[in-house]
């Protein structure tokens, strides 16, 4: 990733999903995560310029998708005779974690590049 991707991409989360100045380090450790992420998943050293709107958005969904996980104890409902608090579960928020990153193999796939087994004799 170059300086003016990284620099584009973070300006981009932080609009997208309106977070103050002060938080700028958190967007760009979330940017840094999903580059990693994608770079690994399709065999890349480089991120191709078509793939910019795609890592904002997976960013931003693994920041919701923390949010959700972190808020982790919301209350479901309350009940005041005998008083009892359920909560609702978090495994639900886990869950989506792992869908989105699914949503976005096809997205990805058309990057991908072979892991071909390298020839010892051409070395």
């Amino acid at each position: 990733m170059t300086e003016k991707q990284e620099k584009w991409l973070v300006e981009e989360l932080m609009d997208s999903m309106k977070l103050p100045a002060d938080k700028e380090r958190t967007a760009r450790r979330y940017i840094s995560r999903t580059v990693d992420k994608i770079l690994i998943y399709c065999n890349r050293a480089d991120l191709p310029d078509q793939l910019l709107n795609t890592v904002v958005q997976m960013a931003e969904d693994m920041m919701k998708a923390d949010l959700e996980a972190e808020a982790g104890k919301e209350v479901a409902s309350i009940t005041r005779g005998d008083t009892a608090i359920s909560y609702r579960d978090g495994s639900a928020a886990v869950q989506l974690t792992v869908d989105f990153v699914k949503n976005y193999e096809t997205s990805l796939n058309r990057y991908k590049r072979m892991n071909l087994p390298k020839d010892k004799k051409h070395e």
